[in-house]
């Protein structure tokens, strides 16, 4: 039964927007033990994390208690679970935050991968691959930055690098850097599931790097396999931790693969991004640049490209179409602006 909410509850957990979640159908709904498996895997706090804010809670709840209700074709034989029609009445009753305090909110996000498609059996280990991040869907801009939520680019990146034999293979063994980390996702997922030797994951912000340094140990990792470092770009990259303990050198910091996922949203930005990733290939050994991006402005992207170009750095299209929003199993995002991923790397 569990394993008939399994896209419900991966949409859920990643609060997909209610009129996109996908709900059994009515007759599935009024069954006993499908509403006890909703109730256990999505609603009770003792056996749910993390749940998510109660406003969302009561509208998805909402929306299930109204299809079990038009389902009902006998009042005498069938019913709404007890747990569900208390864990609805102690919704209610909550205090409701502001629009304002809602958005400002930070919440733990479970990221689910999407389901893998093999001729061979997938071990379990793969099977339930998940992510946790603590950000504000709702919040766009905060701060002067726009890393408090996880965006379409990102999730479409670990579409690419968990589904794609292609995708896993550019960081298996691999030292990884992620530039304008954000929430971290990229880099917790690369740290868990894709293989990397190690991890450095790098924003602007403070505040940003204390909510990954937060979310390490709710994803099962340490500081052994997931670094922070606050580097502003245009100044040296400093990451003390490197160097704590191991007798390293910042002289013997190096990457083999960079990250990055929506950054240049912002023409201005562009000259920045660009002198960073070069020195990055003339200082820290990297071979290549994976980064991802979505087309909202054509000039900004064209700036990119040709900035590249002055700067004798080689770009190619990955050719990578993330699924249409309604056959996604994880990793839910829209896919109505075009999203492309490139491959950077120096000219020899």
């Amino acid at each position: 039964m569990e394993g008939s909410i399994a896209l419900l509850r991966a949409q859920y957990f990643e609060q997909v927007d209610p009129p996109n979640l996908s709900l059994p159908d009515g007759p599935a709904l009024v069954s006993p033990a499908m509403q006890t498996a909703i109730y256990k895997n999505m609603f009770n706090e003792n056996t749910a994390w993390p749940l998510p804010p109660a406003p969302y809670q009561a509208r998805v709840l909402k929306a299930i208690i109204a299809r079990i209700e038009e389902s009902i074709s006998d009042p005498d034989e069938d019913e709404i679970l007890d747990a569900l029609l208390e864990k609805w009445s102690s919704l209610l009753s909550a205090p409701k935050p502001s629009a304002v305090e809602q958005a400002q909110e930070l919440t733990y996000i479970k990221y689910t991968a999407p389901t893998l498609h093999a001729a061979k059996p997938i071990p379990d280990s793969r099977k339930h691959r998940t992510v946790i991040t603590s950000e504000s869907r709702s919040l766009i801009l905060a701060s002067g930055t726009t890393g408090f939520r996880t965006w379409e680019a990102a999730l479409h990146l670990g579409t690419f690098l968990s589904t794609t034999s292609h995708g896993e293979s550019l960081l298996a063994n691999k030292r990884v850097l992620e530039l304008g980390a954000g929430t971290g996702f990229l880099s917790f997922l690369t740290a868990k599931y894709l293989g990397a030797e190690s991890v450095l994951a790098t924003d602007r912000d403070p505040a940003l790097i204390e909510q990954i340094d937060a979310c390490i140990g709710k994803n099962g990792l340490d500081k052994s396999m997931v670094r922070t470092g606050i580097w502003e770009w245009g100044s040296p990259l400093q990451v003390p931790s490197f160097s704590e303990g191991e007798g390293a050198a910042e002289s013997e910091v190096g990457f083999d693969v960079a990250l990055g996922a929506d950054l240049i949203y912002d023409v201005d930005l562009v000259p920045l991004l660009v002198s960073t990733v070069k020195d990055l290939f003339n200082n820290y050994s990297l071979k290549e640049f994976i980064i991802s991006a979505t087309v909202r402005n054509g000039d900004t992207f064209r700036t990119f490209l040709e900035t590249c170009e002055r700067n004798r750095l080689a770009v190619e299209q990955i050719p990578f179409t993330s699924p249409p929003r309604e056959t996604q199993t994880g990793f839910f995002h829209s896919t109505s602006i075009p999203i492309r991923t490139y491959r950077v790397q120096a000219m020899s």
